[in-house]
């Protein structure tokens, strides 16, 4: 049988009052710099797709996060640049709470005031934190989610009536956290404990579980949302992924069935364990400044002492640790490399929270933490370090190189054009562009891979008039997709290589950062040289290259390389000389 372990040490009104007040300034302080650091403009990832569902509503990827969209749409009223960067603000609200909370989490927790600052500094000016909490993304909101669950679980109430509001909380809370990010359930170690303990303190086991499935239930009415906006919305205005009108179509885009349930992306690749694992340890290592490895080491002094740290609780959350990160990680599907290295990191906010809370306690055990006339530089030294050294990175992450590839891409096609892509952070800034900010809505973007579904098909005819092929045994002919685009005697583009089956029969050229599917001719390279040179002049182009090629600004900022070295290579054996002024305009976009 379980027992309940000895609980933490109370706290006196007096230090309760100063928990929150401390509590209420790490607030403030990350909404003014997650507020002043916001990304004004679209970014990569899902930031298109979440942006462009702030200002029209709808339904996002599976499993919709409508928790996170309905917060979106109830704060549209906060003034901003553009969606964007209202729902970046948005996201600095949430990443602010968190910080806070995260302080209340560790004190409750057991940690001193000390060793709660420094946990909470670290994970306030932590690169991923600071860049998830100042773009469009569901993760800063999943992060308080499981903040809120560890305060709660940090101890079980000695009256009855408060154990049983404890522990239907508990599951109101779970359930608004699987209506935001299903890796919530990953913290399923602490928070079943902490159920268990409550209910068991409540001495009415049976009324516990009858009011926590009615709480938990409560939890999950935010994805009645994406029934509603599939029946009510004009998918010619607002974005509807999937087919969410039934209840079986719900329950499909609730267990991710189009991905695969328990998979990351639409792949077939198997997952690299060691890749994974390696890569997270670096990160948390790295972006959390060593604080784990301190955690660790005043864990052992702390066990070499006879402290009692290894109570059932503590095992709990440590294990809520390892199931969100290591082993969360091993059945990621995409390779934690190039653009699947970003995909990849955003995961790690959710075993961060967690692990600092037990940091937090451990670091107690070190000297430095009780010496009374340094210990509080401790905190201001490690804010000063990690900030100013996190702020370089988000300043990266949030080049414009996105919003600049969508608006240079929008201005250089022809009136009704249509392009071809796939890829989020293309497909997402395209959608926003339309969507969100009306421009060129004459232009259709019509994404590859979608084409495999059944739901999407339909609402790319729309956008191009016609009935398009599709999809036999998940396959798809590129070249006749294609041929049916021209056939439309629309301008057609592609923005990447989605399909290759048609190269050989239909000719292409670079134009741009695009590539032009050339209805009978590719142009002389004189010709095309000129009509570069012409565009590029109307761009607006960042300075230098992002630092990360292999980033999604990377991958879209070295398309503008594409027709410069096509036209060098055309010049090699009759123009020397323009072939080199080609090579160092291709040079222009690489690192």
């Amino acid at each position: 049988m379980l027992q309940v372990p000895s609980q933490a040490r109370p706290h006196s009104a007096a230090n309760l009052s100063c928990d929150r007040k401390i509590a209420g300034l790490f607030f403030a302080i990350a909404l003014v710099v997650y507020a002043a650091t916001s990304a004004p403009q679209v970014l990569g990832g899902d930031s298109g797709e979440f942006a462009t569902l702030a200002a029209t509503g709808g339904v996002a990827h599976p499993p919709g996060y409508p928790l996170y969209v309905l917060l979106l749409r109830a704060l549209r009223w906060i003034p901003a640049l553009e969606p964007a960067h209202r729902a970046s603000l948005i996201s600095a609200l949430v990443g602010a709470i968190a910080c806070g909370l995260l302080y209340r989490a560790a004190r409750a927790w057991g940690a001193s005031p000390i060793a709660s600052a420094i946990a909470t500094v670290t994970f306030t000016f932590a690169p991923l934190t600071w860049h998830l909490a100042t773009c469009p993304e569901v993760f800063s909101l999943n992060a308080l989610v499981a903040i809120i669950l560890v305060l709660l679980a940090a101890r079980t109430p000695e009256d009855p009536r408060a154990a049983l509001r404890q522990a239907t909380l508990l599951a109101l809370v779970a359930g608004l956290g699987v209506s935001n990010h299903h890796s919530i359930v990953l913290v399923v170690p602490i928070g079943l404990f902490a159920w268990l303990v409550a209910a068991r303190a409540s001495k009415r086991p049976y009324a516990a579980l009858l009011l926590s499935l009615g709480a938990l239930a409560a939890g999950l009415l935010p994805y009645a949302y994406l029934m509603y906006a599939a029946r009510t919305s004009d998918p010619a205005t607002t974005w509807l992924w999937g087919d969410t009108k039934t209840l079986g179509g719900l329950v499909a885009h609730f267990l991710r069935r189009e991905y695969g349930t328990t998979q990351l992306g639409l792949s077939n690749a198997k997952p690299e364990v060691i890749a994974q694992v390696v890569t997270f340890l670096k990160a948390t290592l790295f972006e959390l400044r060593g604080i784990p490895i301190l955690g660790l080491l005043g864990l052992a002094l702390a066990t070499k002492r006879g402290g009692k740290i290894f109570q059932w609780r503590w095992l709990m959350l440590l294990a809520s640790v390892l199931l969100s990160g290591p082993l969360f990680l091993m059945r990621f599907n995409i390779p934690p490399r190039g653009i699947g290295a970003g995909i990849a990191e955003r995961f790690y906010l959710l075993p961060w929270t967690l692990l600092l809370v037990a940091c937090a306690r451990a670091l107690d055990s070190l000297a430095i933490v009780k010496m009374r006339r340094v210990r509080w530089l401790a905190p201001a030294a490690f804010a000063a370090v990690a900030s100013t050294t996190a702020f370089e990175s988000v300043r990266e992450h949030h080049r414009p190189t996105v919003a600049h590839y969508v608006r240079n891409a929008l201005n250089l096609v022809e009136p009704n054009a249509i392009l071809v892509g796939g890829g989020d952070h293309r497909f997402g800034a395209f959608l926003y562009a339309r969507l969100a900010l009306g421009l060129r809505k004459d232009v259709a973007f019509v994404h590859g891979t979608l084409m495999l579904s059944t739901w999407y098909p339909p609402q790319a005819d729309a956008l191009v008039g016609r009935s398009l092929t599709r999809a036999e045994n998940h396959l798809l002919s590129g070249g006749r997709l294609i041929g049916e685009l021209l056939a439309t005697r629309r301008p057609v583009y592609l923005t990447d290589w989605v399909v290759d089956d048609f190269r050989k029969t239909l000719p292409t050229y670079p134009i741009g950062p695009l590539i032009r599917v050339a209805p009978q001719f590719i142009p002389l390279p004189e010709e095309l040289y000129l009509q570069n040179d012409n565009a590029y002049a109307h761009f607006e182009l960042e300075p230098s290259p992002p630092r990360n090629m292999d980033s999604w600004e990377g991958d879209l900022f070295s398309s503008y390389a594409r027709p410069w070295k096509s036209l060098a290579d055309a010049f090699q054996t009759t123009n020397a000389t323009r072939a080199e002024t080609c090579r160092r305009r291709a040079a222009a976009f690489s690192p």
